[in-house]
């Protein structure tokens, strides 16, 4: 399919000369690297951004506000502990236990002690009709039902993404490139379709929707694109089509899943490649490779891409121009989260408040973290889990 839509898309190149613009007849693609430092053309600065309010990859409660922070450790976690923040409570696995913690008051914890086999281990924690269900990587599920734990079903699917959820529907991708849908009802599996996915590392990705359709990240180089309707997996190529046409190279190692605005997506490639495309009329809006490796981003109401490597966090406006650099001294970058408009590095040394345009480190907040870093908002509360511990951040 993807060959064929290729030979089509020269037959239509070689015939009318158009290609997002005119094309000489002796056109031959380059990817073109773009030195953010040395061209001007690609970089404005601005003394002052106001961004206004954060809204990809996740956001928080807009009013929430902390001058200072508190950091409290919550509970021991390891590598594989998975936690969710469901109907006033922490639900947080590690090894085989899970435990339920009263999210009012923390030392309230109830410990569940589950039957694993070997190699399996809790993958996703959520709720259905006011009940907490826990789904392992082999789908076996079971269920809390106040103070006991109960095995419900077994369904050998072996995952190691996300599933989906679509009211009574559990939607899971497994290993084998097969999608299942799980009925909540009465426990019963279909197998709905199956995907080709390309080799590459997985990725703790959001699922990102337009109007019509949801975009799943199965690993950093294959986007499987579903009908928000009925969760039926469309047959587009739309990363393969950004890469025909887009000019800075492949995109292979996703940040996170497309993001839309302004009938537009937004990619971003670890490598430091951004594209912002229109997959319905195959328009690239704007192109720009910063050439240095992207660990983390916020996005804003407004359209500015907040950017962070190993040494700077770049600020881009909506038609991709870089208009503000901040050159931080930290080792060991791992995200940027926000609270209102002001922006907070984590390293693995602790929290920095930045004031990105005095260009200064306001306040440090110093805590050992890992790398293997996830944040979580829940209420008027931010919560951090890393492969030790989960840390609420108060005033």
């Amino acid at each position: 399919m993807k060959n064929i839509k290729f030979l089509i898309f020269l037959l239509v190149l070689s015939s009318c000369n158009q290609y997002l613009g005119s094309v000489d007849p002796d056109y031959n693609p380059k990817n073109q690297v773009t030195e953010i430092f040395s061209n001007t053309q690609d970089y404005s600065l601005v003394s002052n951004v106001y961004f206004g309010n954060i809204i990809y990859p996740k956001t928080t409660n807009h009013s929430v506000s902390m001058k200072n922070l508190n950091i409290e450790k919550v509970i021991k976690t390891d590598k594989n502990s998975i936690v969710n923040f469901l109907d006033d409570k922490i639900i947080l696995s590690k090894d085989e236990k899970v435990y339920v913690i009263d999210e009012s008051n923390e030392n309230n914890i109830f410990e569940y002690k589950l039957n694993l086999h070997k190699d399996e281990n809790v993958h996703h924690i959520f709720l259905y009709n006011e009940g907490i269900f826990i789904l392992t990587n082999r789908s076996r599920i079971f269920n809390i039902n106040g103070e006991k734990l109960n095995f419900v079903a077994n369904f050998e699917i072996f995952t190691n993404t996300a599933p989906l959820i679509n009211d009574n529907l559990l939607i899971i991708f497994s290993v084998f490139e097969e999608l299942y849908e799980i009925n909540l009802d009465n426990f019963s599996a279909l197998k709905k379709d199956s995907f080709s996915s390309k080799s590459s590392i997985s990725v703790k990705a959001n699922t990102f929707e337009d109007q019509e359709n949801l975009y799943y990240l199965y690993n950093a180089e294959t986007l499987i694109t579903l009908d928000k309707s009925n969760f039926s997996k469309i047959n587009n190529y739309i990363l393969d089509d950004l890469n025909i046409l887009s000019s800075l190279g492949v995109f292979n190692e996703l940040v996170d899943s497309p993001f839309s605005y302004n009938d537009y997506l937004y990619f971003l490639d670890r490598s430091g490649k951004i594209s912002v495309f229109n997959p319905f009329s195959s328009d690239i809006l704007w192109e720009l490779d910063i050439n240095e490796t992207i660990l983390s981003y916020l996005f804003s109401e407004d359209g500015y891409l907040i950017l962070l490597t190993f040494d700077k966090i770049l600020i881009l406006s909506n038609d991709g121009y870089i208009i503000n650099i901040y050159n931080h001294d930290k080792k060991s970058p791992i995200l940027l989260f926000n609270i209102q408009e002001k922006i907070y590095l984590i390293s693995k040394e602790g929290i920095s408040k930045l004031n990105l345009n005095e260009k200064n480190e306001e306040k440090f907040y110093k805590n050992k973290f890992t790398s293997n870093l996830d944040i979580y908002y829940y209420k008027k509360n931010i919560y951090l889990k890393d492969n030790k511990s989960l840390f609420k951040l108060s005033e």
